[in-house]
This record gives structure tokens, C-alpha cells and sequence, in this order.
């Protein structure tokens, strides 16, 4: 299959793959074969003879795009166990799935527009922590270390008939620039997931700016607030049933 990847989570990918193998999976950069020579002595004489020696160079490296295909072909052995295909298989209900099990769906999917605002901050992170003023170099520092460490996981939404489905990316495995996914609102892909679990709740919160991007953790989250509200970017929920899942790929 010609897959274009939008998103391929590669250290997800080799877990899953080394645990349906039970093995390490990656192959030889190089392997070269010379020939040696040996000695030999018999009733005709003497003589020389060879053998082949094979010697692997290098370290080892991945093929994804082939690891991969192996990768979903072995899950179609634990189809309706481990692994549920919703693409071929359209008769699966997606709020019955259980946690950790794997699962493939054709869909379209959205950015929600609120994240925008989030995304063009992180780009020009470094520019902001620079021009905020200190008293110290202590408060430099700290600032540096908590801004410093601003990452946004970027979530996505895909609303199906009876659920929302719902995850995050991380912008590092991405192979199409963020601008990009606003074309897949109208364009179905194929996207492979693990099943995180289903969050049954009338609205369900999918991002928090505090965790999600200033990665506070939740004691300082909770003194950021006032009237129960976090101060600064607001949060984006949806309406729930939500299904929270882990993405592996997201190709077309």
C-alpha cells in the first residue's frame, strides 16, 4: 500500500511492533560477505580452499514505511480481540471497545480553532520568555524554567455518530506542517489508535493550556485560578460521550 503519512508516532509503532514479534524488530544497516582463504592437506596434495565470512557494518536502522506495513498486517490476526478495523469491519460499536486495544478507523478529523491561539504562542515561545522583564537572575532562570519547557500537545476531534472521538499529537511526529490539518476537516484519512478509555460526561475537557502546554503540574494548576476558572487561555471541552484515544498514525 503507497501510504503518505500525516502523523507516525515511530516509538509508539516499534513497542506495539516488538510486542506482537516478541523480538527486536530492526534490521542490519550493511552487511558485507568477503571470502577466506584456508589450507588444506589430502591424498592429492595440497590445496587451498575458501569460505564465506559475513560481517554486518554499521548500526541498525529502521524502514518504516515497510515496518509498518507488516505492523497492521500482523494485527489483522487479532482482529475482534486486540484489534478492531471500524474500515472493514464497520458493524463494531465504538463506545462497547475496551481500554488498550488497538483500533483503526476512516474518518475525517478538526483542529479545534480555540488551539490556534496556542499554537502561536509556542511558536514564538522563546521570543516572549526574552522580553519579559526579571528582578533577578534567579527569576530569569525560573521563568526560563518553567516557560522553558512549554510544549503544546495539539488536540483533534472526531465526531462520530454516537460519540466524539478525541486525542492529542504530539507536534514532534508530525510530517505535514500544523497549517495543513485544517484540510482533513473535509478529507477522510486513516488513523490507528489505542483506546485510552470513554469519559461518559456532558461536556468533557480535551485541553488544558496549564498541562497540556505550560506542563504545570496540578498544585501550581490549582493556585492559577480564580473562582474555580484557570487564568489565562481558556480550556477547550466538548460535548461528551468522548472517547479518549492514543494515536499511533494518521495516513492517506
Amino acid at each position: 500500500m503507497f501510504r503518505s503519512f500525516i502523523y507516525l508516532n515511530e516509538e509508539k509503532l516499534y513497542t506495539y511492533k516488538r510486542q506482537i514479534a516478541g523480538k527486536n524488530t530492526l534490521r542490519p544497516k550493511a552487511v558485507s560477505q568477503k571470502k577466506t582463504a584456508g589450507f588444506s592437506a589430502g591424498m592429492k596434495g595440497f590445496g587451498l580452499n575458501g569460505a564465506m565470512e559475513t560481517s554486518i557494518d554499521g548500526e541498525f536502522e529502521k524502514d518504516v514505511s515497510f515496518d509498518y506495513d507488516q505492523f497492521e498486517l500482523d494485527l489483522s490476526n487479532f482482529e475482534g480481540e486486540d484489534y478492531f478495523d471500524c474500515v472493514l469491519n464497520a458493524e463494531y460499536d465504538l463506545t462497547t471497545i475496551p481500554a488498550m486495544k488497538l483500533l483503526r478507523i476512516c474518518s475525517s478529523f478538526e483542529i479545534p480553532e480555540a488551539f490556534d491561539a496556542v499554537d502561536l504562542i509556542d511558536q514564538f515561545m522563546p521570543m516572549l520568555i526574552g522580553q519579559i522583564e526579571t528582578k533577578s537572575v534567579g527569576e530569569q532562570e525560573a521563568l526560563e524554567g518553567i516557560l522553558g519547557k512549554a510544549s503544546a500537545d495539539i488536540p483533534f476531534i472526531i465526531e462520530c455518530d454516537d460519540v466524539t472521538i478525541s486525542g492529542k499529537l504530539n507536534a514532534k511526529y508530525l510530517h505535514e506542517e500544523y497549517a495543513s490539518l485544517e484540510d482533513y476537516v473535509d478529507q477522510d484519512v486513516y488513523l490507528l489508535c489505542k483506546i485510552v478509555g470513554m469519559v461518559r460526561k456532558n461536556t468533557v475537557e480535551i485541553f488544558d493550556p496549564l498541562k497540556d502546554f505550560i506542563r504545570l503540574p496540578r498544585t501550581m494548576r490549582r493556585q492559577m485560578t480564580i473562582n474555580g476558572e484557570s487564568v489565562g487561555l481558556d480550556k477547550i471541552s466538548v460535548e461528551g460521550p468522548v472517547l479518549k484515544v492514543e494515536v499511533i498514525a494518521i495516513y492517506k
